[in-house]
């Protein structure tokens, strides 16, 4: 099992699931704070692999992610409109 597991749901081996409200807070993000939790989260990579990836300076990667984060979850948090 990976181990980032927080908002992902067990789906077939070797997939994983996101539920719809967290896909859609997702897209929601600002394309950086996407760009860096695709690199961190979804494609399982240490901040010194995301790093070099994105060519950017590891604290630089640690900042995004703590912001993508605090975004992610105020999304999630923010209330719905009732339908």
């Amino acid at each position: 099992m990976s181990k980032n597991t927080g908002s992902f749901l067990p789906a077939a081996p070797g997939r994983r699931e996101r539920p719809p409200a967290v896909a859609r807070a997702f897209r929601s993000l600002r394309p950086a704070h996407r760009e860096i939790l695709t690199e961190t989260v979804l494609r399982d990579r240490s901040v010194n692999e995301a790093a070099a990836t994105l060519g950017v300076p590891v604290d630089v990667v640690k900042l995004r992610v703590y912001e993508a984060l605090r975004e992610l979850r105020s999304v999630l948090d923010a209330p719905r409109p009732v339908r």
